[in-house]
């Protein structure tokens, strides 16, 4: 599976609009002593495990499925050109009997370089691959962000935290079962302008069969 980095929204959430509504009470004192302002709570920053946000929200789960698929195309393309290239090394090797050595040593050269072209091709298309899911995964955290945004209105947060950025603290923080129920019920969805997943039907396929491979192919025969 393609892995991405994880999408961080705390530059996001800082410069988004929370806007703390005041209530009737007096500011309450934090742990420290210190007076916090009217409508913020006791403890103004909670827990959000983005991963799970992801992985089990019905959006996330949407487009984690389309990742999945476009990762399993891939890995189809490449399993493609496998046994294709395998075919034609056979057919080559077979071959070799029916022709002088320069003969031989041409087309083992031009397959060779049929060989690092289709490698350096697959070496793109699982960068773009790779950079299509970070998109995803992104546009992802761009649609859930106003429903995290809500959630911190309503509740006076004021930051969203990492699991990993606590050292110590109760598992009361976390909020990250709230969000995914507040981002399922929100019904966000991310819009039908998704860029395509990058793939392609294998380009400049060559025929396994060296009976029907062109006069160019390393894998024809005389």
């Amino acid at each position: 599976m393609v892995r991405f980095p994880t999408i961080l929204l705390a530059g996001a959430l800082l410069c988004a609009p929370v806007c703390v509504t005041a209530q009737t009470a007096g500011p309450a004192p934090d742990a420290l002593g210190a007076r916090l302002p009217q409508g913020v709570s006791p403890v103004p920053y909670r827990i959000l495990d983005q991963d799970r946000l992801l992985r089990e929200s019905e959006l996330g789960q949407e487009i984690l499925a389309g990742i999945r698929a476009a990762e399993a195309e891939l890995e189809a393309e490449n399993q493609f050109y496998f046994d294709q290239l395998a075919a034609e090394e056979r057919a080559l090797t077979e071959a070799r009997a029916g022709l002088t050595p320069e003969e031989f040593r041409a087309r083992a050269d031009a397959f060779d370089a049929r060989v690092e072209s289709i490698r350096s091709e697959r070496a793109q298309a699982s960068q773009a691959l790779a950079r299509w899911s970070e998109g995803e995964a992104q546009r992802f955290f761009d649609a859930a962000l106003p429903v995290l945004v809500q959630m911190m209105n309503d509740r006076g947060i004021l930051a969203l935290l990492k699991p990993d950025t606590l050292i110590l603290g109760s598992d009361m923080l976390d909020v990250t079962s709230d969000a995914i129920a507040l981002l399922d019920a929100s019904g966000t969805g991310i819009g039908d302008d998704a860029p395509e997943a990058p793939g392609d039907s294998p380009p400049g396929a060559q025929p396994a069969n060296p009976d029907d491979a062109p006069d160019d192919s390393p894998a024809a025969t005389e």
